[in-house]
């Protein structure tokens, strides 16, 4: 795992200061509010009396966002089989080599294995813990279909059509791709969409943040390989959401304590995930300090007029060395090459379309 570049306390609360994102209360939950629930607590204390999170924080595993069919009702991997697929990764030539005789290896292996961040195989059989089948649930009568052909529910590039919006499955109107102003942040490097999901750990995408606390907001620093990295700033004061018509990038944050663990709600996001509505999409976090270093990161995704039940996945993360903690700020690209063919991609269908 590699480290990234150092955040100051300073930076962040100057972006607090600045940020106007906001959450919602936890479905079951009681409503965010002035203060923190206090409760019998183990585990470090902030100053204020909170749980301290703060600390540089990585993912552990590399694990499927969905469960295979070939893993079908089987929720964790025997030692064994995680010691062959380590084996693999550990034997596999990697991205520098080149084969002049078969162009797609030619093509994969441009880029060199310096980049890439191979992580150990985690013993979960997917990200998914819920459902139990480790899969993502159906989508609802009506709902945006777009994402259906790809593997998770979603994933493609954002076309005409709106499939898809990057990796993340970001974005879904209808002819996003087609103009600079209105496609998708990742592929124009302005930042880490949400909801941060470690996806391809092999670019390290979605596998560090930095968390920094202060009584009545926490700043979340992520950094995520090419995309570049984001601030989110989760108020802890009880104020209120931000109109429903307002909608930003991260989303709309608001944070309380239940008991050691961190309850986040997001809503107001400006594109939805993997297909889902943004007027009544949310995202549920409940992050928790499960010892001195490791941290359990859970997000509940709930959209009743896409999915026909929430869903949610577990990420295990390790602290980084307190006498570090930095980060290395990744760079996307010397000039936005990628764009270019985006948009030429969107003249060429506009023309095959007058035919």
């Amino acid at each position: 795992m590699r480290d990234r570049i150092v955040l100051s306390l300073g930076v962040l609360a100057v972006v607090a200061a600045v940020s106007i994102t906001a959450q919602t209360p936890a479905p079951k939950a009681k409503a965010a509010k002035t203060g923190t629930t206090k409760a019998a607590a183990t585990g470090p204390r902030t100053a204020w009396g909170d749980p301290d999170l703060q600390g540089t924080w990585f993912v552990l595993y590399d694990e499927p966002l969905e469960r295979s069919a070939a893993n079908a009702n089987k929720e964790f991997l025997t030692d064994q089989e995680v010691a062959e697929a380590d084996a693999k990764k550990g034997i596999n030539p990697g991205r520098n080599a080149r084969a002049a005789e078969d162009t797609a290896q030619d093509v994969s292996g441009a880029y060199n294995a310096v980049f890439n961040s191979v992580l150990k195989t985690g013993k979960r059989t997917s990200m998914i813990i819920d459902p139990p089948n480790g899969r993502i649930p159906p989508l609802v009568a009506g709902a945006n279909t777009a994402f259906a052909g790809f593997p998770g529910g979603g994933g493609g590039r954002a076309g005409r059509t709106g499939r898809g919006g990057g990796g993340l499955g970001l974005g879904n109107a209808p002819g996003q791709n087609d103009n600079p102003e209105t496609v998708p942040q990742s592929p124009r490097c302005l930042g880490v969409p949400m909801p941060f999901l470690p996806l391809n750990t092999l670019f390290a995408q979605g596998t560090v943040m930095q968390i920094v606390q202060s009584p009545k907001s926490m700043g979340i620093y992520m950094e995520d390989d090419h995309a570049g990295g984001g601030n989110r700033i989760i108020y802890m004061d009880g104020r209120p959401h931000a109109p429903a018509n307002l909608k930003f990038y991260l989303g709309d944050s608001r944070g309380h304590w239940e008991g050691n663990t961190l309850v986040i709600e997001t809503t107001n996001f400006s594109q939805g995930f993997r297909g889902s509505n943004i007027e009544t999409y949310k995202m549920i976090e409940r992050i928790t300090q499960v010892d001195a270093k490791n941290l359990r990161r859970q997000i509940t995704f709930d959209d009743p007029k896409t999915w026909t039940r929430p869903w949610t996945v577990e990420i295990q993360m390790g602290r980084a060395p307190s006498d570090k903690h930095m980060i290395f700020d990744s760079a996307c690209h010397e000039g936005n090459y990628g764009l270019i063919g985006v948009l030429a991609a969107a003249r060429k269908e506009e023309q095959g379309e007058k035919k």
